[in-house]
């Protein structure tokens, strides 16, 4: 959550405050990350999803914010069918989420590219 807060500031911030808030986001998504959570916990994919937006968003790192999804959705995908029918519910949907934003992404990508190519 802390690493969201600064993500929020991120998106309005200036100049040094914005440096000094996308560090502070940074710092808190990783820390987070570091935690050991099971790859289909909720938490540890909500992170997932939320860090991996501050990469593409915020820091305009599009190849880590891709990376970060794809490492948690596959690992999630490998450990579903282990699930309770409960834990499997809250676990879709964020997965779904991650799905549609490396769908999203890696199309942005492939049209930036195209548009480069067509220039």
């Amino acid at each position: 959550m802390v690493g969201d807060y600064y993500r929020y500031i991120a998106e309005n911030a200036k100049d040094a405050k914005l440096e000094d808030v996308k560090q502070k986001a940074k710092e808190a998504y990783e820390n987070a990350n570091a935690i050991e959570l099971a790859a289909c916990n909720p938490i540890k994919l909500g992170l997932a999803l939320n860090f991996s937006v501050f990469n593409y968003e915020v820091l305009k790192d599009h190849a880590k914010a891709c990376e970060l999804a794809d490492e948690a959705l596959q690992s999630a995908l490998d450990k579903i069918d282990e699930l309770e029918e409960d834990d499997f519910r809250d676990a879709k949907s964020i997965i779904e989420l991650l799905k549609e934003n490396l769908t999203l992404w890696k199309e942005e990508e492939e049209g930036g590219e195209n548009q480069i190519d067509d220039l």
